[in-house]
């Protein structure tokens, strides 16, 4: 009896003792160690719903809201699903925790440790600074390797112009590095952002008219550039950098979510205007574009056909369908998909030889009732763009209403 007794005391001690640690809501402020000298700083918010929670990962105005977090004993897991990485960590105190990033699409060996800790935070440091980094920027990456033109957007965090909290992002020909936010410290300029798949870090010192800087992605790559003011710079317009090369129409023969073979032409996209997208759902760039594909698919419905070709990292063709059913349900997106195979450009430009090239992941194809290619877009510049954004939007809303008209 006394061996029973002690039996149940030990395993109601034990009982005690893994029982979930609390945590703090409100804001947390979250520190990525991409190498022993570069920093990342994110704001995190978490809130109680019912008896769970949701992480809100914020950069500028961008909320990403992250569900399914599990807390067992002294550990947190908050899964970026639609990414396919996860931030595991323990926790400390209500107010600190200590974890790792792990981008299981860059490997099962690629992580990034942080740390943090609640409470409301400047995202950097910052001090009184007299310079001013507000607007149009030609930006110059890898100038010493393989030089890589850009256009650099930046702007004050609120209507206080002498503040030095920073917004902003680069538009390049293939995309856009969607919303970073930041500071203008002394002479120099910090911007940052954090998504789940993506870990950008932009550090720059003004000398003279001219931002000298480095862009650290991860702690996978690194890469410096310079700027200089220029409201006249623009780059090469998305819709002239992939073009057809012969008259050979658009044709597909790949497998569907539900393995089973599909084919394009077909009686369902007849007489339709059919928009073909190119992408992978590791892509935040095609996870922005989705997004706006959506709503028009909305608004259309039955009168547009939407293909979504993906293009993943999983190696069987089971996890790449699994991957891409969770994607599609995620977003609620009312489209066909359709594996293309491996995430790799090579990989794309194989499967559509009547283009010139496949530079880009996103890359959109817009094919009338007739079944001609009227425009290939390259690229997309999401909503951190501000004012380009808005004006693609305007402009390719009104191009696919006149293909539906004619």
């Amino acid at each position: 009896m006394k061996f029973i007794s002690l039996l149940l005391l030990l395993l109601l001690c034990l009982n005690a003792s893994a029982k979930n640690k609390k945590i703090n809501t409100g804001k947390w402020h979250t520190e990525f160690q991409l190498s022993e000298t570069a920093i990342l700083p994110v704001t995190f918010d978490l809130v109680k719903v019912k008896k769970s929670y949701v992480l809100y990962v914020i950069n500028a105005e961008e909320r990403i809201a992250l569900n399914n977090i599990k807390i067992v004993a002294d550990s947190i897991f908050i899964p970026f699903t639609t990414f396919d990485s996860e931030l595991k960590a323990k926790i400390n105190s209500k107010n600190n925790i200590t974890g790792i990033w792990y981008n299981y699409s860059k490997g099962a060996d690629y992580k990034i440790p942080f740390i943090s800790k609640n409470g409301s935070y400047a995202r950097f440091p910052n001090s009184t600074s007299n310079i001013s980094v507000s607007g149009k920027w030609e930006v110059t990456f890898d100038y010493n390797n393989d030089p890589e033109k850009a256009i650099g957007l930046f702007e004050h965090l609120t209507a206080c112009v002498d503040c030095p909290e920073i917004k902003g992002t680069f538009l390049t020909e293939t995309g856009d590095y969607r919303f970073l936010e930041g500071t203008i410290s002394n002479d120099s300029l910090y911007l940052s952002t954090f998504d789940g798949s993506h870990a950008f870090l932009f550090r720059a010192q003004l000398t003279n008219d001219t931002l000298w800087g480095d862009f650290l992605s991860g702690s996978h790559y690194k890469t410096n550039w310079y700027a200089v003011k220029n409201l006249n710079f623009e780059l090469a317009h998305p819709d002239s950098l992939t073009y057809l090369v012969n008259d050979n129409p658009i044709q597909l023969s790949l497998p569907d979510l539900n393995n089973q073979l599909y084919t394009y032409p077909n009686s369902t996209t007849r007489n339709k205007v059919t928009l073909i997208q190119i992408m992978g759902t590791w892509c935040p760039n095609c996870l922005d574009e989705s997004r706006y594909l959506a709503e028009v698919k909305k608004k259309y419905r039955d009168q547009l056909e939407i293909i979504s070709v993906s293009f993943e990292m999983e190696p069987s063709l089971e996890s790449k369908i699994a991957k891409v059913k969770r994607y599609k349900e995620e977003l609620d997106l009312d489209f066909t998909f359709l594996i293309g195979g491996k995430a790799c450009k090579p990989c794309a430009a194989n499967l559509f030889p009547m283009l010139n090239n496949v530079i880009s992941f996103p890359t959109l194809l817009f094919i009338d009732k007739k079944g001609n290619t009227r425009k290939i877009h390259t690229g997309f510049s999401g909503p951190g763009t501000g004012l380009y954004y808005e004006t693609f939007v305007k402009e390719t809303n009104a191009f696919i209403e006149a293909l539906i008209q004619e």
